[in-house]
């Protein structure tokens, strides 16, 4: 009925910000004590006592440490998984990718930019948490690619891996690009960042169809 609808909808919001909120301890945790002691030495139980909640809770919200950590990773994988995609050719993959970026950003609402930093200076510093990163970035690129198989069962397998690893090569440096600006009022959010770096992928491609193709005439045109 309408009345009990309207009384369940804040409950769900009110429960859905707690959730949020407990993650969101739990990640700052986990980067507090891999900044002070490196996480090849931080365990779980040390970020669940960090965060106040038991070590069952932590395992609710991250399946390891690492990714308590890298939480953004894990919420651009899940929205890979979830996030209506539609592709009948190849510039429509790539677009499909950068709505699927679009989607993560827009439930990211303003990260904080000095966390994405300390993150950023985290992964540079700490082996674990760099090949963890590296890793992740495969993961999400292997689900692409087979979600791009699902929309285009009869492209070259080569061009769905090329595809996928631009897509999560362009959100990496989209995320670079807006950590490392300086701080000012003219920041650019991270969308803009985001878009900056598509715009330059697409600059750098059209530039490269116009090299010189060893068959002769131009790459991206038929020979003669």
């Amino acid at each position: 009925m309408p009345a009990a609808e309207d009384s369940t909808g804040p409950e769900e919001g009110v429960r859905q910000r707690r959730n949020r909120e407990l993650r969101q301890r739990v990640h700052l945790a986990a980067l507090e004590l891999g900044e002070r002691y490196g996480m090849a030495a931080v365990t779980v139980a040390q970020i669940s006592a960090a965060a106040d909640i038991s070590r069952r809770s932590f395992f609710r919200y991250f399946g390891c440490k690492e990714e308590a950590v890298l939480d953004g990773h894990s919420r651009y994988l899940a929205a890979v998984g979830t996030v209506p995609f539609v592709a009948a050719n190849r510039a429509e993959a790539l677009e499909a990718i950068d709505r699927l970026g679009d989607v993560v950003l827009a439930c990211e609402g303003t990260p904080d930019l000095a966390e994405h930093r300390r993150v950023s200076r985290l992964i540079e510093a700490d082996p674990a948490i760099r090949a963890y990163a590296v890793s992740q970035d495969r993961v999400i690129t292997d689900k692409l690619r087979s979600r791009l198989a699902e929309q285009l069962p009869e492209e070259d397998p080569t061009a769905l891996e090329l595809i996928a690893h631009i897509g999560v090569t362009i959100w990496r440096n989209g995320w670079i690009r807006w950590s490392s600006q300086a701080d000012d009022a003219a920041a650019e959010t991270p969308a803009e960042s985001h878009a900056a770096v598509r715009a330059l992928f697409r600059d750098l491609a059209e530039v490269a169809c116009a090299l010189p193709d060893p068959e002769g005439g131009r790459r991206g045109q038929a020979p003669g």
